[in-house]
């Protein structure tokens, strides 16, 4: 069996994704428009669980996983909700609780590269608990992260904001 050639051209234009070029998406989920739960979410490889049709990845190329990264400010998170696949959390820099649980009553907090991975169907959310901005690495299975479930709180809770989903999924325009 014969190798793939992949020249370097081709590896620096279609397969390395620069930190300091990728672009944030800070409403890429119904719950950003909410105050704690601002956060930046910058696509890196794959296309992975969004409500915002214009998020596209940095590596488009087909992976059967996708990876994210979640810049948080102090005290901000992400809303319970939960995903069709699995989703593996490694803060970089800081402190990273988990919470998960039907109403998010447990949580685990990370140390910077420690490992969680929250299974199929289970409601999650997270925060930084850190005194400065945070960036963690989510990995979504799959070649298609899915939709996002809410908890129907939260879905209450962004209507106060003006946000909602279409049928299919994606952030409302408002």
């Amino acid at each position: 069996m014969v190798a793939p050639v992949v020249t370097k051209e081709e590896m620096l234009t279609t397969r390395v994704a620069r930190y300091k070029s990728l672009k944030p998406f800070p409403h890429a989920f119904l719950d950003t428009i909410i105050p704690e739960f601002e956060r930046d979410i910058m696509s890196v490889i794959g296309e992975s669980v969004m409500e915002d049709p214009d998020m596209a990845p940095a590596i488009a190329s087909e992976h059967c996983f996708s990876v994210g990264l979640i810049r948080l400010e102090p005290g901000q998170g992400a809303g319970l909700h939960s995903h069709t696949t699995e989703e593996v959390f490694i803060p970089l820099n800081g402190k990273f609780t988990i919470i998960w649980g039907d109403d998010g009553e447990n949580e685990v907090t990370l140390d910077e590269w420690d490992t969680c991975s929250v299974p199929i169907g289970i409601m999650r959310g997270f925060r930084n608990d850190d005194d400065h901005t945070v960036v963690a690495m989510a990995i979504v299975g799959g070649h298609d992260g899915g939709r996002v479930t809410w908890h129907e709180k939260l879905t209450e809770r962004a209507k106060q904001y003006g946000g909602a989903l279409t049928e299919d999924g994606y952030i409302e325009d408002n």
